[in-house]
């Protein structure tokens, strides 16, 4: 597992857990941001509103 600290997602400020999803080689805190909130959803259930 890579030493990445918080979400690959651009607006995202979460950090990392190990339950972290990984893609394309990058951690993420939900599934919402590692498919680019390709769901329409505007937060990461994390308050935070990176989908926006």
């Amino acid at each position: 597992m890579s030493d990445q600290t918080t979400c690959a997602c651009p607006k995202c400020t979460c950090d990392v857990k190990d339950n972290a999803v990984e893609r394309d080689g990058e951690l993420y805190c939900c599934q919402a941001c590692a498919t680019g909130h390709a769901d329409g959803s505007k937060d990461c259930g994390h308050n935070c509103s990176c989908g926006e």
